[in-house]
């Protein structure tokens, strides 16, 4: 189109919108075809090619990406920054995932930070929930997996993490990280769970908070689970909520997704209460003994577990419970006083399960007791249910069950063939233990394509 053939088209006058005492008209400029043309004006309507978006389960994009944090050493820059100060374990994942990202945690920063190293040993400060996802400079992976427990690194750095990322912790010993590493990077291959008949167990007790944690959680969720697909679904609860019926179906089922409801084991104190921390509580109030729940739940599978303590313990820097003060003196009290006197621990049983030779995928639990009053409209003192819940703030439970809904999906959608078979060993995988009221699923959950 030549310059002439363009100016017969413009109009011979234009008005703008503005007023400065009278209509802001006047004609175009001899030259007003070439106005904002440098370089070539482009074709009209020509989209802008921005590209296609990162599938944000797709921990292997670099603009989703995957790390590992690990606590800060006193290591060389370089050393920290192919994690050459890690265990031999951790050094194995590394290996098999050359571009994780290498986060550390150090204490001298402000608790909204990490520090990451690059591999020329210049590192950066990002702020935990304002950077971009990925694995450029400036930015912090998506997926990240926490080496070492609370002792080590603080829940308080894994509760800041989950408000975006999809974070889990891998809280065990050499030998346990060890047998946990070695089964996620072979696709916990060897360990046989079906996809297609997810477990829940309910424990109910009329007037008791169980009742309510019913009709938040379990009812709810297994509504969720509900499903022609998942033919084998299996519910234990009133009568047949007992120990040994869940014990008996976790050998004959092999579930790959165990959920429990109940009241969690606080008794005791200092190693009598550290050893039993979080158990499950059957109908008849019996603990479900740690070793035989260890030995049925099949390796491969998730457990999630509300119940008081089932993840482990917190304690402040003072060594007191986050409730101190909230309640009068008496048995309540001094059960959280007890718990928090143990630190800020893992709970045995999960360690177990994380750390055998046929470890599971992953925990969902509580670090704290679960209050009643959290569970009961504010106004109606009624007990919380259903959709309700789904749209409290987007940490409560009514997000656990869209999450552990589809956690359901990916395993079945990793496993196509009906009945007892591996799970694909494609997704990232970082075992799990967590405050489920500040966020609320493990990172294999978050690799689905819905």
């Amino acid at each position: 189109m030549t310059e002439s053939s363009m100016t017969e088209t413009l109009p011979v006058d234009v008005a703008i919108n503005a007023w400065a005492g009278a209509l802001a008209r006047a004609e175009l400029d001899d030259r007003a075809s070439r106005t904002g043309a440098r370089g070539g004006v482009p074709p009209q309507q020509q989209p802008m090619d921005l590209g296609t978006p990162a599938d944000p389960t797709d921990w292997t994009s670099p603009d989703v990406g995957y790390g590992v944090l690990l606590p800060e050493s006193d290591a060389d820059a370089l050393t920290k920054a192919r994690g050459g100060d890690a265990s031999e374990a951790v050094q194995e994942l590394l290996l098999a995932r050359p571009d994780t990202v290498m986060l550390r945690w150090d204490a001298a920063l402000p608790g909204t930070h990490l520090r990451r190293y690059f591999p020329d040993g210049t590192f950066q400060e990002p702020r935990i929930g304002l950077s971009v996802f990925g694995t450029a400079k400036g930015r912090l992976p998506r997926f990240i997996t926490m080496i070492g427990g609370p002792d080590a690194i603080p829940w308080s750095v894994q509760y800041a993490l989950e408000t975006r990322h999809a974070v889990g912790r891998l809280p065990m010993d050499e030998q346990g990280l060890g047998n946990y590493i070695t089964a996620l990077l072979a696709g916990f291959k060897d360990q046989e769970v079906d996809v297609r008949a997810p477990l829940m167990w309910t424990v109910s007790q009329a007037g008791d908070i169980t009742a309510e944690m019913r009709a938040v959680i379990s009812e709810p969720l297994e509504a969720k689970l509900t499903d022609s697909q998942l033919p084998r679904l299996s519910v234990l609860k009133d009568g047949a909520a007992t120990g040994s019926e869940l014990l008996a179906k976790l050998h004959a089922m092999k579930p790959a997704l165990v959920v429990t409801s109940s009241h969690g084991l606080a008794e005791g104190t200092d190693a009598v209460l550290r050893e039993g921390l979080g158990l499950p509580i059957d109908l008849s109030h019996t603990p479900v003994p740690r070793d035989d729940l260890v030995a049925a739940i099949p390796g491969g599978a998730v457990w999630y577990s509300q119940a008081c303590c089932s993840a482990g313990s917190f304690a402040t820097s003072e060594g007191k419970s986050l409730f101190a003060g909230l309640l009068k003196a008496g048995a309540v009290s001094d059960i959280l006083a007890n718990v928090a006197a143990l630190g800020s621990t893992v709970a045995p049983a999960v360690l177990d399960l994380l750390g055998r030779p046929a470890p599971i995928r992953g925990f969902i639990g509580h670090v704290e007791p679960t209050f009643d009053w959290t569970l009961r409209d504010a106004f109606t003192g009624q007990g919380l249910g259903g959709n309700i819940v789904a749209f409290a703030e987007t940490e409560q439970p009514g997000r656990l069950l869209d999450d552990v809904a589809l956690f359901v999906r990916v395993l079945r959608a990793a496993h196509e063939a009906d009945g007892v078979g591996a799970i694909d060993g494609d997704l990232p995988g970082s075992a799990l233990v967590r405050d489920e009221v500040r966020g609320v699923l493990e990172p294999v959950a978050r690799r689905a394509i819905d």
